[in-house]
């Protein structure tokens, strides 16, 4: 099941439930919807270094020697060491002539073949380094230790530099280089940021403390969920950065890891931020791991006379009361009443919150109209904005709701879903909510159940909002 669902505190319902027509008429951050769109095609992008990488390892024969250079590298080290005794050999000429060996020249001379001498134990030295790390990285990339929350340039450096496409240089005092495409120009090796690996100790230790939680079978509150988020926070900020950021990322609990789509949170300098964000999320899987606790601890519920099995009366308890608040305060969104040019800000509402509730998001996030409008454009070249929109409403109709494709944005894929009816966008919630196929069905059958005593309050819903219409007036 999700972890919003049983925990009580879905995403959609934190603090105190959205109200969402006050949402709307306030105006919506596209942040996150961008923020989705960008982790989705970072996902894509690191699959894509990964496919390179796992296909280099595959290709390798066990008789291949990692330690050896390739033929353009061994010809950069080569040219350099030519160049470098035939300087040598120069100076060594040169000081024969000298008799005087306080003559400065003198001096001046045996500093350079003193200087060519340490280029040449430096760059023995460097070459041993990187053919290590290349073997380090390899291995650790082929047993999954490589975290994924490193950044796609670090990613994508290193699978260049350790398949071999990297293209190597010798620089001033035998120091190893790479081309950087990014920056036009050679790069120290040893200035090039490595990829960290994921934290195994802290994930052991956040698996012990989980398997306490469920053990102990009590939910969590009060005292004791104090003291345990204190030691989560204490666990959490006793590593660095690159344990923050495993601890993000890597799907140590959760599945896919965190699923944090703001990434502006990653960036240095938003520790704070993000471990916060790091606590809560593991605090609300702790909760879920207590609250199954507690439910495996009572004897399983007899199949019922709708003939419901145990696991299934169960699960279906343990949710209802969320999904009940939850799904029924998300299909409210529909009552909405919003002009054409207003459509698109309450679309964005909808999937602003199926984004944060669908684990397939992470992968394949949700987007709007208009963010399909934009791609749509980029894809062709358009004589004029209403040729565009005429071609995308030929394509697409009156669809509001896609499910993006990072790495083919043209094969994204639009959704049937009205997004003015409130029992199409419960039924929208309730699948994108991880529930089982026979528990979403049971939920579904539920709507007009939950909804009845919730009519007295759609009135507070059905105000016609003041917000501006932008570039996407008529699409």
């Amino acid at each position: 099941m999700n972890k919003g669902l049983i925990a009580g505190e879905a995403k959609l319902g934190q603090s105190n439930q959205q109200n969402w027509a006050q949402s709307f008429q306030e105006g919506l951050s596209s942040g996150l919807q961008a923020g989705a769109i960008t982790k989705a095609r970072n996902i894509a992008e690191k699959k894509a270094i990964n496919n390179k990488v796992g296909t280099y390892i595959n290709r390798l024969n066990s008789d291949i020697d990692l330690t050896e250079l390739t033929s353009s590298q061994q010809n950069a080290v080569s040219n350099y060491l030519v160049e470098n005794r035939n300087k040598y050999a120069g100076y060594a000429s040169e000081i024969a002539k000298i008799e005087d060996p306080s003559d400065s020249r003198y001096l001046d001379l045996v500093s350079k073949m003193n200087g060519v001498q340490r280029s040449f134990g430096n760059l023995a030295s460097q070459i041993k380094g990187f053919k290590e790390d290349k073997i380090s990285y390899l291995k650790d990339f082929d047993n999954k230790r490589i975290s994924d929350g490193n950044d796609i340039g670090s990613l994508n450096e290193a699978a260049n530099l350790y398949t071999d496409e990297g293209e190597m240089g010798v620089g001033p005092g035998g120091q190893v280089v790479f081309w950087n495409g990014n920056k036009n120009e050679y790069e120290n090796y040893s200035s090039i940021q490595k990829p960290f690996l994921k934290d195994f100790k802290a994930a052991d230790n956040l698996l012990k403390l989980n398997e306490s939680v469920y053990t102990a079978g009590q939910s969590l509150s009060g005292a004791r969920r104090g003291m345990l988020r204190n030691k989560l926070k204490n666990m959490i900020n006793s590593g660095g950065r690159d344990t923050l950021l495993s601890l993000a990322s890597d799907d140590f609990l959760i599945e896919g890891g965190l699923n944090l789509q703001d990434p502006s949170i990653f960036e240095p300098g938003n520790e704070d931020l993000l471990s916060a964000k790091v606590l809560d999320s593991y605090m609300d899987a702790l909760s879920d791991t207590a609250a199954q606790g507690a439910a495996d601890k009572r004897p399983a519920t007899k199949g019922g006379s709708s003939g419901f099995t145990g696991a299934l009366n169960d699960e279906i308890r343990l949710a209802e009361p969320v999904v009940a608040r939850d799904a029924v305060n998300f299909a409210s969104i529909a009552n909405i009443k919003a002009t054409s040019e207003q459509t698109e800000q309450k679309t964005q509402a909808i999937i602003q919150a199926i984004n944060n509730i669908d684990p397939t998001s992470n992968e394949r996030p949700y987007i709007s109209r208009g963010q399909m409008f934009d791609y749509f454009v980029e894809a062709d070249d358009y004589d004029s904005r209403e040729e565009a929109v005429s071609q995308f409403k030929k394509k697409y109709g009156n669809t509001q709701i896609f499910k993006f494709n990072p790495t083919y944005t043209g094969e994204s894929r639009p959704l049937s879903v009205n997004v003015n009816d409130p029992r199409e966008l419960y039924d929208l919630y309730i699948q994108s909510s991880d529930l089982s196929g026979k528990a979403a069905n049971y939920f579904r059958g539920q709507f007009d159940n939950y909804t009845k005593s919730t009519k007295s309050n759609k009135s507070n819903n059905n105000k016609n909002s003041s917000a501006k219409g932008g570039s996407l007036d008529n699409l």
